[in-house]
């Protein structure tokens, strides 16, 4: 069986805009949009939501994984920026090193890139 690669979303991010956090926070309304419209389509990737991905000053943030793949951490999103990020993860799936070249990622994603991690493998 193969491991899918993942977008894990950080549930306890608020907005970089928000003066305080919220409930639900903005995070958690990310992960529950981007699950919603995913449902509706056959992603390649997994969706997972995480506690805390650290990264608070960049408002929400999510993480790209998989295995063998070098893993990316994105920041500044907002819940109109779904269509991008399921564009996004169908083309990180679609690698084999998890390399999205720059020009191929959505124009609303390209600058929001926080770290670049190594893969295990």
């Amino acid at each position: 069986m193969t491991t899918k690669a993942r977008l894990n979303i950080c549930t306890t991010c608020t907005a970089s805009s928000a003066e305080e956090a919220t409930d639900p926070r903005h995070g958690r309304e990310l992960f529950d949009k981007m699950v919603e419209s995913c449902a509706k389509q056959d992603m390649p990737f997994d969706i997972r939501a995480v506690e805390c991905l650290t990264n608070c000053k960049s408002g929400c943030s999510v993480a790209l994984s998989g295995p063998g793949k070098w893993g990316y951490v994105y920041g500044n999103l907002d819940t109109g920026m779904i269509d991008d990020l399921c564009e996004l993860g169908r083309r990180y799936a679609g690698t084999n090193d998890g390399i999205v070249p720059w020009r191929e990622r959505p124009e609303s994603l390209r600058r929001n890139v926080i770290a670049r991690i190594p893969p295990l493998d």
